[in-house]
This record gives structure tokens, C-alpha cells and sequence, in this order.
């Protein structure tokens, strides 16, 4: 009876015994695979760096082979910040270049359109001329002998002045001023209206631009002594021209 108490009593130790050593078997290999599991994953954060780093140094020709990662870092900032001034200075300069290009092109714009202005007036003149027939051709500046050899007016100035037209009379001469926008064949219709009245240029003054024009004319009598003495007097005839000339302005 005794003997079996005992030997129950032994396999129960037995067997407890067995049970503690397989847990205890079974905690450590846990602990060992947590610990492979971080070194693996160290080992790959390190080879990431590593590449990292060495793919930034391919970048950063002026370094020599081996530098350490502080350098590899500060070099790379100070390469990043000359680019950044590069890029700011090629801004600038492109800028400029538009500036110029826009500023050209303007330029080139505004003298095409003058010079198709002034064709056009060209055209226009000529066409006039060739409408009034040949006795539209006068002088500028003719040879002709003293007119009105029996009458020597006093030397004074007279002056008349209408919207337009200036008119300066000083004897058998006058200075005829004449001041309008841009208009076509208004230069051609001012002699046109002188060589009507035997008026003579002896010298004209011509400034214009793209809106406006203004003539100074010089412009002598021309009527001889063998004219009719009841004609219009110098003065009058001067008077009759301008007052044509404002009209003609004024119609157009």
C-alpha cells in the first residue's frame, strides 16, 4: 500500500517536471525570433542610408572619392543654394530679353505704320495732281523780275488770322502759316490756291508727323505791271487766297 502512494507520487513529479521545461522552451525561442526580426530591420535602415547617401555624392561632382556624411551634407546645401541663384539670374535675364524683344517690336510696328501712312498721302498727291492737269505745275522758287515796278508800298506788317491760317502781309510779300491735322493732298490744294492768284512761293516750311502738320510758306505777288489796274489789290488778293485755304480746311 505504501509503496504504491509512493510511485504515483513520482510520476506526478515526473511529469510536472516535463511540462515547466517545454514552456521554458517555448518563451526563449519567442525572445530569439524578436531580436533577429530588429537586427534584420537595422541592417536594412543602414543599407537604405548608405545608397541614399552615395546616390546624393554621384550628384555632387566637385567632392572628392571619399568624404565623410557631414561633408556629402554641407555640400549639397551650398550646391543647392547656387542653383537657386542661377535660376534667380536666368529670370532676370530672360525678362530683359522679352523687355527688348517687346520694346523692337513695338518700334518696328509704329514705322511700318508711318511708313504706310506717308505711302498712302503719296498716292493720294499724285493722284490729285494728275486730276488738276498741267496747269497744277508751279516753281518753288522762280526767277521773275521785281513785280509791280510802279508801286512801292511802305514797309509795314499786317496780319490776319482765321482757325488755321496765319496771314503776315508786308508789302507785295506775306508769310502764310498754315496749321491742320493730317489731311491728304492739303499741301498740293496750298500751291494749287497760290498759283490760282498768281502768287508765287518763294519758299516753304513743312513739319508734320503722324496727327498734325504745319506749314510756313513764303510767297511773293507775282502781277506785272501790264495787268489791269482795276484788279484786286495785293493785299486783297493775299486776303482771298488765305480765306480759300481756310474754307478748303474747314470742308475737309
Amino acid at each position: 500500500m505504501e509503496t504504491a502512494v509512493v510511485a504515483q507520487m513520482g510520476k506526478k513529479r515526473v511529469k510536472n517536471g516535463s511540462s515547466k521545461k517545454g514552456q521554458a522552451n517555448k518563451n526563449g525561442g519567442d525572445g530569439v525570433s524578436e531580436h533577429g526580426m530588429h537586427i534584420w530591420t537595422e541592417r536594412e535602415r543602414r543599407k537604405k542610408m548608405r545608397n541614399m547617401f552615395c546616390s546624393l555624392h554621384a550628384l555632387l561632382p566637385h567632392l572628392p572619392a571619399k568624404a565623410d556624411k557631414s561633408t556629402i551634407v554641407d555640400e549639397a546645401i551650398n550646391y543647392i543654394r547656387t542653383l537657386e541663384e542661377s535660376v534667380q539670374e536666368l529670370e532676370k535675364q530672360r525678362a530683359g530679353k522679352l523687355q527688348n524683344e517687346k520694346i523692337t517690336l513695338d518700334y518696328e510696328s509704329s514705322s511700318a505704320i508711318t511708313a504706310q501712312t506717308q505711302a498712302l498721302e503719296s498716292n493720294t498727291r499724285e493722284a490729285y495732281l494728275a486730276a488738276q492737269g498741267p496747269s497744277m505745275s508751279f516753281p518753288l522758287a522762280p526767277n521773275m523780275t521785281h513785280p509791280f515796278p510802279l508801286f512801292h508800298p511802305p514797309a509795314c506788317l499786317v496780319t490776319w488770322f482765321s482757325q488755321n491760317v496765319v496771314l503776315s502781309l508786308c508789302g507785295d510779300e506775306a508769310q502764310i502759316s498754315v496749321c491742320s491735322l493730317t489731311k491728304p493732298g492739303l499741301l498740293v490744294t496750298i500751291f494749287y490756291i497760290l498759283e490760282k492768284h498768281n502768287l508765287d512761293v518763294v519758299s516753304a516750311h513743312i513739319s508734320s508727323d503722324q496727327y498734325r502738320s504745319l506749314y510756313m510758306i513764303h510767297a511773293r505777288a507775282a502781277r506785272h505791271a501790264d495787268e489791269i489796274p482795276e484788279a484786286l489789290s495785293v493785299e486783297d488778293t493775299f486776303k482771298l487766297a488765305a480765306g480759300e485755304m481756310n474754307l478748303w480746311l474747314l470742308s475737309f
